[in-house]
């Protein structure tokens, strides 16, 4: 049989004479004509001899014929369930990409949630909007891009492994040594495949995405430019560009994931009215609201958290608010110069800083990414 002819075939040495191999085709072609092929029996052969055909390649068209034939229906079958797969993963990545899995709200409703923006609505910015989209999007795709290549892959191995079964190569000694191939692959790639485990998991729990600003290491912080599988790419505030195994990635710290904040410690003389001081960062935090440029970015009014720290030297009070997404450095900065203005105006001194007591939020501006400052 055909099985016969490419399992002797295969198992052959290369240095096998040409006698052997023509006598493996003539014991092959002995075995074809040998095929009952009487007129009336009902069988291809006979039918085929029926309708015209020459007898001998009609036993040929027999013998070969059926697994032949078998071959051909995995291999449409298998192509056929792959695109099938890749169309039903990529429909269901699309509905939430576009957040059309979300159970009891209308397309309507959707298509003009995925438009919004962080534009001023009522007195405050809206923070889930075009930014959330967008992340949920790639987030799907992504995955969506994951599943496809791993279906292909599983279904392309069943579809190989069966066509061999029926062309007669014993699978056994193949998957015996394809095992042994694995193992030490494994061994060699087990680093590549936490890799790949952790970025899949990383992007499907959106622990950061493409613009974030993140911490990742002691040194490894600034904005993330790129998020593959295997590795995370962020650029620094110097400018450093820094590429991350997400199999080494033991924990991860997100400045701009849904909202920030700004929090300013302002140093004031010990002598200063603490009361004093509150009423005028308050009316310096209704001042920066109130105007629409700067709404835009807040996410609340400006509020004072009161006395953070006392030391013989100055008071240290606290005005914090919630900024939408990487707004924080640039309120900051707008805040410090507007309480700067208004304490010279109000004649508030300034307490000499202690330097063995630096301020804990002074340095946070120094970690605001390239390219997130807001120009007024």
């Amino acid at each position: 049989m055909t099985g016969t002819l490419l399992a002797s075939t295969a198992t052959a040495s290369p240095s096998a004479s040409a006698t052997g191999v023509t006598e493996v085709i003539t014991r092959t072609t002995d075995a074809a004509e040998a095929l009952r092929c009487t007129p009336g029996d009902g069988t291809w052969c006979s039918l085929m001899v029926r309708a015209g055909v020459d007898e001998t390649f009609a036993k040929f068209l027999t013998y070969y014929g059926s697994p032949l034939l078998k071959v051909l229906v995995i291999l449409v079958v298998g192509l056929l369930l792959r695109n099938f797969l890749h169309r039903a993963i990529g429909a269901l990545s699309e509905r939430i990409a576009n957040g059309e899995t979300q159970p009891g709200q209308s397309r309507w409703w959707r298509a003009g949630r995925g438009r919004e923006t962080t534009a001023v609505h009522g007195d405050t910015a809206r923070h889930d909007g075009t930014m959330a989209f967008e992340r949920r999007a790639q987030r799907a795709r992504t995955l969506g891009s994951v599943l496809r290549s791993t279906t292909t892959a599983v279904l392309m191995t069943v579809t190989a492994l069966l066509v061999l079964g029926q062309v007669g190569i014993p699978l056994g000694p193949l998957l015996a040594g394809v095992s042994v191939v694995g193992v030490a692959v494994g061994f060699g790639a087990q680093t590549l495949v936490k890799d790949f485990l952790a970025g899949i998991f990383l992007i499907a729990e959106d622990q950061f995405g493409v613009g974030d600003s993140v911490d990742l290491s002691a040194d490894a912080k600034g904005t993330v430019e790129a998020v593959s599988l295997r590795v995370t790419r962020l650029r620094g505030v110097d400018g450093t560009v820094w590429y991350v195994r997400n199999g080494d990635l033991l924990r991860v710290g997100n400045r701009s994931q849904g909202w920030s904040r700004a929090v300013l410690d302002v140093d004031v003389p010990y002598s200063a009215d603490a009361g004093r001081v509150a009423e005028l960062l308050e009316d310096v935090g209704r001042g920066l609201h109130a105007e629409r440029e700067w709404r835009k970015h807040l996410l609340e009014e400006p509020q004072v958290w009161g006395v953070e720290a006392l030391t013989l030297e100055k008071v240290v009070v606290r005005i914090a608010v919630r900024t939408a997404p990487l707004q924080q450095w640039a309120v900051a900065r707008e805040l410090r110069a507007r309480i700067k203005a208004r304490f010279d105006a109000e004649g508030v001194g300034h307490a000499v800083d202690d330097p063995a007591e630096p301020g804990e939020d002074a340095p946070a501006s120094d970690a605001e990414p390239t390219g997130s400052s807001s120009q007024r």
